[in-house]
């Protein structure tokens, strides 16, 4: 798809969630709302700076951001009906001195706001009211459009051909942060916009910590080694973990390895559209359980992934009992086993759910590799 085509589609999903948005602030009888998580915001208008607010109206979309990025938010933002750029480092007092909320009753705003910036909201935009905000803003970006989904293949293609990289390069003696030194230089090479997240590399008996940032541990014969990272296509991100061993895997280690994948194929094979959360999750636990090593594996099967490394849905037991698998979204499924003291094993994919069945996006090789 041409990036041109691709720009295109992403405008119209934009367009088509800030719709359902409205639909939302209407079903809750707010007239405005004030949005300020940077990752919804790019979804909505394209703009991948570190500093933007937005206030969304039912006829205005007004964006703020600072002087910074005067040049670059005309060239990315998307051309949405009634959009007015704000170019100011006191966004919260612009509303106000422009009068921007005159005649607006009620505005919304994100539950995850600090006490002390409602309360300033509250004084400085009275006689608005200010309402916490209570529809599920992450749920209108759950189904990934095609256009979407190509952007993710992009950068599960990118992981992929990092980590066929970056085995040839590894050796002993090289430390946890040389390695993820080089999955970084590596997957910007191969076209990557930077590290989706901190790099994790977790050699021997750190391979057990299932969150192992990288640390300066010197990579030994026979390591187990675990590496999970992510990178950036157009702004959507992916998530892949590979375990390999540095030498020879001992039987416990083949064995475990043998359990991981196995939970995984399980989880992948019933990983289809309307599934439930928990079902999905299960499914993986059942062959982990049935092993013998059900308390070792301490996390959920996965997460929902797209312009932020986490989001809904979450493949959990946790999650809520109804909570089902949506078509079009886009998963990690990534089940562990982590033995204190001894090693951890996760395997990790990318995966687009159709109706028919799911979609790998990530393509390396899930083999438990010596190198």
């Amino acid at each position: 798809m041409a990036d041109s085509r691709l720009r295109s589609a992403l405008v119209q999903a934009a367009l088509v969630r800030l719709e359902q948005l409205r639909e939302l602030l209407q079903r809750q009888h707010l007239e405005a709302l004030w949005l300020t998580t940077l990752s919804h915001i790019r979804y909505l208008t394209g703009f991948s700076g570190s500093s933007a607010s937005m206030l969304i109206t039912a006829e205005a979309v007004h964006f703020f951001t600072d002087d910074r990025y005067d040049e670059q938010v005309r060239h990315e933002l998307f051309p949405v009906s009634g959009l007015a750029i704000h170019i100011t480092r006191e966004p919260v007092a612009v509303v106000a001195q422009q009068g921007l909320l005159r005649g607006i009753a009620t505005v919304g705003f994100e539950v995850s706001l600090g006490y002390g910036t409602v309360l300033e909201l509250r004084r400085r935009w009275r006689p608005s009211r200010l309402i916490p905000f209570r529809g599920k803003l992450d749920e209108l970006f759950i189904v990934k459009t095609p256009a979407e989904v190509e952007l993710l293949r992009r950068a599960a293609l990118i992981a992929s051909r990092t980590f066929e990289a970056v085995l040839e390069s590894v050796r002993p003696g090289m430390t946890e942060h040389e390695v993820a030194a080089e999955i970084s230089y590596r997957a910007r090479q191969f076209g990557s916009e930077g590290d989706a997240f901190p790099i994790i590399v977790a050699s021997g008996e750190r391979s057990a910590l299932p969150h192992g940032r990288a640390s300066a541990r010197r990579l030994r014969k026979n390591d187990i080694v675990t590496v999970d990272f992510g990178c950036i296509v157009g702004g959507y991100v992916s998530d892949i973990t590979r375990t390999f061993v540095l030498g020879r895997a001992n039987a416990e280690q083949r064995r475990v390895y043998q359990v991981v994948w196995e939970a995984q194929e399980q989880a992948l094979e019933a990983l289809q559209a309307g599934i439930r959360a928990r079902e999905a999750d299960a499914t993986a636990r059942r062959v982990i359980e049935a092993a013998g090593f059900g308390a070792y594996f301490r996390h959920s099967l996965g997460h929902g992934i797209g312009r932020s490394v986490h989001e809904p849905p979450a493949l959990s037991p946790r999650a809520p009992v109804r909570a089902r698998i949506p078509e079009g979204a886009v998963v990690t499924v990534e089940p562990g086993i982590y033995l204190p003291g001894k090693f951890g094993i996760r395997v990790e994919d990318d995966v687009h759910v159709t109706a028919t069945g799911a979609v790998l996006l990530t393509t390396a090789t899930r083999e438990f590799l010596s190198v």
